[in-house]
């Protein structure tokens, strides 16, 4: 089955006389989960916890794009940690190939692995960059999505996780209308209309012709819409 997060972050209470040691040998186990073959540990929109790592068995962590096509990221073994990214959600999917055993690692763990592991520390700046292209090329797929959720994707493909919280400024070089209107392949005056339905929302907000994010989070919903 796939997991829930709160479901692994249960933590075991501390008994009587029992050794801090002895609490953190428990407190772990209960992250350790078995995956079946063929089910997923995650799946695009799934919220993200910190990071997963293999104890047994094999994953395949793959992504499918806006479009539809499909791309392997990589097959993960016993020792190798997956889930990495940025964002508050998956965008990706971490299937089992076989019966497989993942722990649930906290943020304290993650960051430890990431100051050791060069390498690891590589792959977390590849998963944000693979967020990023995810979003951009959601933002730039036309189908049937009104204007001001496409605006709302590319928005949030430009601001990255840097811009989750707070008042944030959009650079004019990706803000301007003409810019947003030839990335989007849109009008200016869709730009218009649908940057003036964000404002109205309270997602945006503009200050002499600067656009400033007030509602990252009410951004990513209207994106997922």
């Amino acid at each position: 089955m796939m997991l829930a997060d709160k479901d692994l972050y249960k933590v075991a209470p501390r008994v009587s006389g029992r050794q801090d040691s002895e609490v953190a040998s428990v407190t772990q186990a209960a992250r350790k989960v078995v995956i079946a073959h063929g089910q997923p540990v995650y799946t695009p929109g799934t919220s993200r916890a910190a990071a997963y790592r293999v104890e047994t068995g094999a994953l395949c962590h793959y992504v499918v794009w806006p479009d539809g096509t499909h791309d392997v990221i990589e097959f993960a073994f016993p020792g190798d940690i997956v889930g990495l990214g940025s964002l508050g959600e998956h965008v990706t999917t971490a299937q089992a190939m076989v019966d497989t055993t993942v722990t649930l690692l906290t943020g304290e763990e993650l960051d430890k692995a990431i100051e050791t592991d060069a390498a690891l520390a590589t792959r977390l700046a590849s998963a944000t960059d693979r967020e990023f292209e995810y979003l951009r090329r959601r933002a730039l797929q036309p189908g049937l999505r009104p204007i001001p959720n496409r605006l709302a994707a590319y928005i949030i493909a430009v601001a990255g996780s840097a811009c989750r919280s707070g008042e944030t400024h959009l650079g004019a070089d990706t803000s301007s209308e003409a810019a947003l209107a030839a990335v989007l392949e849109i009008s200016i005056e869709d730009v218009r209309t649908g940057l003036k339905s964000l404002i109205n929302r309270g997602l945006l907000a503009d200050r002499a012709g600067d656009l400033l994010i007030l509602d990252f989070r009410g951004l990513e919903q209207l994106a997922d819409a």
